[in-house]
């Protein structure tokens, strides 16, 4: 099916829109880009200003409630000192008064708790409660200093919040125990309110504490509470990852961080980038689809220009198609086309189609000559193209194929020739396709037994550099090959017996030996001689001697096997080739076969012939000796099993016999 494609006007008036497009659309996304920068610059430094202003608030706060502990520690001094020595009551209840003079509750603590130096809360009812084994205790044990405790999980009510820890110190620096302010996470404190605190609608703020393990101290899901966050790049458990196109779509959060200076915690601020962008998205918006309505309108003015411009161009291709089947179609053209590209084209076509009608009827008067004198020709002629397909046959592939010469111009050979034979003829095709001329013959059994010869060359272009079609000649060379066949038999072939010849005998052999020195197989030769045979030819005449050469070589025949070789060689001497016998014991058979089949008389006409036969079997399994040698050795056993009475057979080498252990 062929593939549709737009006109040329619409093409042109496309690509103009596109690149005017492209141009638009580069101005349109570089500007809101550089927007989109400048509006993350412009946030980015608000969320900074709103998250240092929160974190001054939370400093002053909590610097607040370490100086009223700090107060609160030298008032204790005396009283843990003499701790051990007073009843637990009195303890409790001057350490109470203490701190109710000095710390306003619950204004700056949801609770205050005072520690002796061995880690017993002081300040409890009941039974006494054990912090010694807290890290935020041994911390101001150790640092002498004001701890600020992470969150935790008070070991009285179960309830979490942070504990500011206060050392409290005797005049010689001892160190007498801790002056502890709890901040109850559940109840309202500066610290809970950080995290109900909105940036815009949808921006939040979440509380990180410091050293090696970090932890939210506050977040927007009070389930992540005391859960462990990061120490560096901390986004609230918010995803921090730009989009492919940021500017476009913005889907990175605005995140502002700053550390307070009184706990060394982090404050982070987020703000969603749907609610952070939402004017340049707007923006936007209104700017992409003004873009599109001009783009709109460019295409449509172009499409009109370009149609203006086009139209003697649409002529000409109206009629440029036209002249395809009509040679005279270009005479609707104006005869004077505008002075212009498109004008000299036309110009052009003109003169153009005027040499190629000229030399049309040229073209047509050569060909009726050339099928007029191939089509008189029996061999098939064709030229086909570079494609495989035919340009010219003549009319004898009418004959053969049994297909018109319209219907077999424009097919391929595999059309014409039918998977079979094409797949004979391919390799040699792509051969003459390549430069190469080339010749060569098939035989074929449908629809009847045959011969042909095939002749393939190659025609060049004008530059000489590439074929560009091939010229076929295909002969039937049937009766040329069955006469060739037949001398080549002839040639081979002993007349009187019908064996092969001496000549054939030689070449036979020599392969047989070249198969078994490279398949390292056993092999035998067998050469033979008709005793008494003079004396039959003396008194019963040439004529009876031929009969028993032909009478012998018939049943020499029947002694070997189907695949064996039998030769005349001679007079009365004949040869076997045995291929493939693996032991001695198969060519012993055979001859002994021999020996049997021949020592029944022969009979022609009431002439009684009484003859025998020698033989001389030699062995042969690859070793590096010529034919020569290898029909000397049968010789010797040959003229051997005469001399030991004839009508016996001998066989060796005695090698061979061994290694077979026969």
């Amino acid at each position: 099916m062929p593939r549709l494609l737009p006109s040329l006007k619409v093409r042109i008036a496309l690509i103009t829109t596109v690149l005017a497009g492209i141009l638009g659309g580069g101005i349109v996304i570089g500007s809101l880009y550089f927007a989109h920068l400048d509006l993350e610059d412009a946030l980015q430094n608000q969320q900074d200003s709103i998250v240092k202003l929160s974190v001054d608030q939370l400093d002053t706060a909590m610097d607040d409630r370490i100086e009223l502990l700090s107060h609160l520690a030298p008032q204790l001094r005396d009283t843990l000192a003499s701790a051990h020595e007073q009843p637990h009551d009195a303890v409790r209840a001057a350490l109470q008064q203490a701190i109710d003079r000095t710390i306003p509750m619950p204004e700056a603590f949801n609770a205050v708790m005072v520690v002796d130096a061995a880690g017993t809360v002081l300040t409890m009812d009941g039974k006494p409660v054990e912090v010694g084994d807290r890290a935020y205790f041994l911390e101001a044990i150790r640092t002498r200093n004001v701890v600020v405790a992470a969150p935790i999980r008070s070991r009285v009510g179960g309830y979490v919040g942070v504990l500011v820890a206060v050392p409290v110190l005797s005049l010689s620096g001892e160190f007498l125990g801790v002056a502890g302010g709890w901040l109850n996470l559940a109840n309202s404190n500066f610290l809970v309110e950080i995290a109900n605190n909105r940036l815009g609608t949808t921006g939040f703020y979440c509380l990180v504490s410091a050293g090696s393990e970090p932890v939210y101290v506050q977040h927007p899901d009070p389930t992540m509470a005391r859960k462990p966050a990061h120490a560096v790049g901390e986004t609230c458990g918010v995803d921090d990852h730009s989009a492919p196109l940021e500017f476009l779509t913005p889907t990175r959060p605005v995140i502002a961080r700053r550390l307070m200076a009184s706990t060394g915690w982090e404050l982070v601020a987020v703000m969603p980038a749907q609610e952070a962008y939402a004017p340049l998205r707007q923006m936007q918006r209104r700017f992409l689809m003004m873009s599109a309505i001009a783009l709109s309108v460019v295409a449509l003015l172009i499409w009109l220009a370009v149609r203006q411009l086009l139209t003697p161009l649409s002529r000409l291709h109206q009629v440029v198609q036209a002249s395809a089947n009509d040679l005279d179609a270009f005479q609707r053209l104006p005869k004077r086309p505008h002075r212009d590209e498109i004008g000299d084209v036309t110009g052009a076509f003109i003169r153009l189609m005027r040499d190629m009608r000229q030399r049309g009827l040229q073209l047509a008067r050569s060909e009726r000559r050339l099928r007029a004198v191939t089509d008189t020709l029996p061999a098939l002629l064709a030229f086909i193209d570079s494609d495989e397909r035919y340009v010219f046959n003549n009319i004898a592939y009418e004959r053969v194929f049994g297909m018109s010469l319209d219907e077999i111009q424009g097919k391929t050979v595999r059309e014409v020739l039918g998977e079979e034979r094409y797949a004979r003829a391919q390799p040699f095709l792509q051969r003459a396709l390549r430069g190469e001329e080339v010749s060569f013959e098939a035989e074929y059994h449908f629809p009847h037994h045959h011969w042909m010869e095939m002749n393939y060359r190659p025609e060049w272009g004008e530059d000489g550099r590439q074929v560009v079609g091939v010229h076929i000649h295909v002969e039937d060379i049937t009766r040329r090959k069955v006469e060739n066949l037949r001398l080549s038999h002839i040639s081979r072939t002993d007349h009187l017996t019908q064996l092969q010849n001496r000549n054939a005998f030689e070449s036979q052999l020599r392969d047989a030996m070249m198969l078994s020195r490279a398949e390292q197989q056993l092999m035998a030769l067998l050469y033979l001689d008709m005793d008494r045979f003079k004396a039959v030819n003396d008194i019963h005449g040439h004529a009876t001697g031929d009969l028993l050469l032909q009478a012998f070589a018939l049943r020499l025949r029947r002694c070997v096997r189907e695949s064996d070789h039998v030769a005349r060689i001679g007079g009365d001497e004949f040869a076997v080739i045995l291929e493939d016998i693996g032991t001695p014991a198969t060519a012993q058979r055979i001859a002994g076969a021999i020996l049997e089949s021949v020592g029944r008389h022969f009979y022609f006409d009431g002439i009684l012939a009484d003859v025998d036969v020698s033989i001389g079997v030699t062995l042969y399994k690859g070793t590096p000796i010529s034919e020569e040698t290898l029909m000397r050795q049968a010789d010797v056993l040959l003229y051997r099993a005469k001399a030991l009475g004839r009508g016996r057979y001998e066989i060796g080498p005695a090698e061979l016999l061994a290694d077979a252990g026969a």
